[in-house]
């Protein structure tokens, strides 16, 4: 599935960002990445603020959210009928688990912001019945009874909340979670410990991991160190004039995890790949997380039957053949 927005969504924010100078979009935009940056929450006290978020961080959102589902229906059997989505921001997960699992009948959606929420439904008017027909509301995370549904979904969300509070929510999450529950933070050091504390509170909580670990053993990655991933994704025109950037696409860098409930079936990657592989004459060689821990794996040029069945994999990608050890 490409990175690209779905039409529907392309088109809605094209309208969304005509509705404002452009001078004005371009500030906010400077203003949403300079909190982005520090680690702090988006506060977005105006409709220009929030345009802005939904122009500058809706596609690269998009983009993370939708590899990361990809990801989960490859790796369990589920064919999920209703989905919940907390901090959903303006929904951008739900979009992408429209595109993703066809399976999906009903949406529930909810963030502590109502213009956010406002926001959502306006962008969602023409989109597919899943995100225009969805039950918008604001709630605070912790502070009501979740919605049950099939599949959870928390993207960009838990790193507004203090360290403390990570697995309490993570458990509260997965207590509405009826088959699986997909994080995704951002990925950063910090966005990966947000990910690592909830994998934790998971596993205690009798959850099955099946992305992107190979499996329930300790985590083989330690700082200065973090487990991420990358998702290219072409700006829209409105995208680029908010940030004053020529470059025709950006790369979105996030963690994630995909908990299953015990009963679904999942299938780990053999091992996965850490960060981007080096290529020589002699060959390549891949980083890897496996259930072993980390480890580095080469591939030599000269064994066409495994060069050929790894060439065209990258970071992020599941690693399922046993290569040579490296001499």
């Amino acid at each position: 599935m490409s990175a690209d927005l779905p039409p529907a969504l392309r088109a809605a924010l094209d309208g969304l960002a005509g509705r404002f100078p452009g001078r004005e979009l371009a500030a906010a935009s400077a203003r949403l990445t300079a909190d982005y940056r520090a680690g702090r929450g988006s506060r977005l006290p105006s409709p220009v603020d929030l345009a802005a978020y939904a122009v500058a961080r809706m596609p690269a959102t998009y983009a993370a959210c939708a590899a990361v589902l990809l990801e989960a229906a490859a790796r369990t059997d589920c064919a999920p009928r209703s989905v919940l989505d907390v901090g959903c921001g303006p929904g951008t997960a739900t979009w992408a688990a429209a595109t993703v699992f066809d399976s999906l009948e009903r949406a529930a959606l909810r963030d502590t912001h109502a213009g956010m929420i406002d926001l959502g439904r306006d962008l969602a008017a023409s989109g597919p019945e899943l995100v225009a027909a969805a039950d918008w509301r604001t709630a605070k995370l912790g502070a009501e009874a979740l919605p049950a549904a099939d599949l959870v979904m928390a993207s960009y969300a838990l790193n507004e909340l203090k360290p403390t509070d990570i697995a309490v929510a993570a458990r509260s999450l997965w207590a509405a979670a009826g088959q699986l529950l997909v994080l995704v933070e951002p990925g950063t050091p910090a966005g990966f410990a947000v990910i690592a504390a909830a994998r934790a509170a998971l596993l205690a909580a009798g959850a099955r991991i099946a992305a992107p670990c190979t499996g329930e053993t300790p985590c083989p990655v330690a700082p200065p160190d973090w487990c991420h991933f990358s998702a290219r994704l072409p700006r829209l025109r409105a995208h680029k004039a908010a940030k004053g950037a020529d470059v025709p696409f950006e790369d979105e860098r996030y963690a994630y995890l995909v908990a299953a409930r015990p009963g679904i079936a999942v299938t780990p990657a053999a091992s996965r790949i850490l960060r981007p592989p080096r290529a020589d004459k002699a060959g390549t060689t891949f980083t890897l997380c496996s259930p072993a821990g980390a480890v580095s794996r080469s591939v030599p040029s000269r064994d066409r039957e495994a060069h050929r069945l790894t060439r065209r994999l990258g970071w992020g990608d599941a690693f399922d053949i046993q290569p040579p050890e490296p001499p």
